[in-house]
């Protein structure tokens, strides 16, 4: 059987090893093995099993200092931080000076401010003077211009030196980057949108994110991240993630730990099913899954108590089985598979904009009119042949688009619509338009275009705030006379061809 750590840490268990022999073994395969993994693996046994000798101090400053690996490195720092704070100072100083790799960094300087005495401040101070006499000041300028920074606590100190590294790590990888800090030093807003085409940094960034402690916004978008990395540690700053236009087709559980998200965007990525701990991001505002390839919405979406905008388009759904929370305000449902306007959308009832273009409704229900706080409302690209005369209790409609269907007429309660402003009836089979259009009468823009119209009712004529009349690819042979009256002492733009 082959020496592994866990055989090694089983037979402990077991009692087939004593202590100081597993320990012996542990510390051969950290030292002489070559696989990484291996060797982590050995090192988070002994901190499994409390190991707090000298032997191992030497070994995990050994390693600090000295290995080739950042992960080692990183974990050896997290031990000596752990098990041997009182010791620590010496080789996080040296540390300090010569480590390269951010998350070291973020350990090192993590570990400097708990063991919080004079001498660990002063290392900090020193650090943070040296770079402010560097050309690039980035965070610290405003820093010293406005306080002493001597007088600063140790854990202030240690934030804002982990926000310089941060931004001097990514300068240094992608070049130029879009960040604002605040006057503390702080970022608080970080866009690394296309910074990493191969996306093989950017994935396990947002386990990073946590030592940002002020960050409320990132972005992270076009990068080619195909998956990311566990979240480790609780962030409660952020409050806006940005991941569109990637190749993510999962997005892990642990996504949950950014406590305070309002905003999260997943548009056009790759996922077939969203994690069941998104029910626990109880902040959430805006949920953005445009453009993936989901067949169903996970019921974790009903906990999201605060959802104001769910926007779903261009997925592969055809039903929603169960009902939407009454918060969202914001629901888009375009280009899936729906044969209807799925019943369950029903109890919202503060709903201000709909979208369900690009499906293949034939018919919207009586009960459109439930929605009263309506003002958008998008039904373009479908079989619609008939409006129901419900449409018309929508008073606060403002945008009715309806282009490309197979409507051939208006029902008349469409004249109630007293607050609609664009309404768009292009691409359908119009022949005619009812005279009661002039009751529009805050209309400023009307599409017709690629309709049957040989000619338009003159109550137009009462529309006096319509600022655009498309009737392009329809069959007038000419502009109606009163038409071109109408445009002479107006402000309204006709089109025609």
């Amino acid at each position: 059987m082959p020496l592994t750590p866990n055989s090694i840490y089983q037979d402990l268990k077991k009692k087939y090893l004593d202590y100081d022999s597993a320990l012996e073994l542990l510390i051969t395969l950290i030292e002489n093995t070559d696989n990484v993994y291996t060797r982590l693996e050995s090192i988070k046994i002994l901190e499994q099993i409390q190991a707090k000798d000298d032997k191992i101090f030497k070994l995990l400053e050994n390693l600090l200092i000295s290995d080739s690996s950042e992960v080692i490195r990183n974990m050896a720092a997290s031990l000596i931080q752990k098990f041997f704070l009182e010791r620590a100072l010496k080789p996080m100083k040296w540390a300090l000076e010569h480590e390269k790799t951010i998350i070291c960094l973020v350990t090192i300087i993590s570990t400097l401010s708990k063991i919080n005495n004079m001498k660990s401040k002063l290392i900090l101070v020193e650090k943070l003077n040296y770079f402010y006499n560097q050309e690039n000041k980035y965070n610290l300028k405003d820093i010293f211009r406005n306080n002493k920074i001597e007088g600063l606590n140790i854990q202030v100190l240690a934030d804002i030196l982990i926000n310089y590294y941060f931004i001097k790590s990514l300068k240094a990888k992608f070049g130029f980057v879009n960040y604002k800090f605040n006057n503390l030093g702080y970022i608080t807003k970080l866009d690394l949108t296309n910074v990493d085409p191969q996306g093989i940094f950017i994935s396990n960034f947002l386990d990073l994110i946590s030592y940002l402690k002020h960050l409320e916004e990132l972005d992270l978008r076009f990068n080619n991240l195909i998956k990311l990395s566990e979240i480790s540690n609780e962030s409660d700053t952020i409050i806006s993630l940005d991941l569109s236009y990637n190749k993510l087709i999962t997005i892990p559980e642990s996504i949950n730990k950014l406590k305070s998200l309002k905003s999260l965007s997943l548009k056009s990525n790759r996922l077939r099913h969203l994690p069941e701990s998104l029910s626990n991001l109880v902040s959430l505002q805006t949920l953005n899954l445009r453009n993936n390839m989901l067949t169903r919405i996970p019921k974790s979406i009903m906990s999201l108590k605060n959802l104001k905008s769910l926007n779903l388009h261009g997925n592969k759904l055809n039903s929603i089985e169960f009902k939407l929370n009454n918060s969202i305000i914001e629901l888009e449902l375009g280009w899936n598979n729906f044969l209807e306007i799925p019943s369950n959308i029903k109890s919202l009832t503060l709903l201000e904009r709909l979208g369900v273009s690009g499906n293949k409704l034939k018919k919207i229900p009586k009960w459109i009119s439930l929605f009263q706080p309506l003002k958008v409302l998008d039904l373009y690209d479908n079989k619609i042949n008939k409006l129901p005369s419900s449409i018309g209790n929508l008073t606060s409609l403002e945008i009715l688009v309806l282009r490309n269907n197979h409507l051939s007429q208006l029902p008349e309660s469409l004249k109630y619509l007293k607050n609609l402003k664009k309404l768009n009836l292009s691409w359908n089979n119009f022949s005619f338009l009812p005279e009661w259009i002039g009751q529009l009468s805050l209309l400023e823009e009307l599409n017709l275009w690629g309709n049957q119209l040989e000619s338009l009712p003159k109550s137009i004529r009462s529309l006096s705030n319509l600022r655009i009349l498309d009737l392009s690819f329809n069959r007038f042979e000419q502009l109606p006379s009163f038409l071109k009256e109408f445009e002479r002492k107006t402000d309204l733009i006709i089109k025609f061809s």
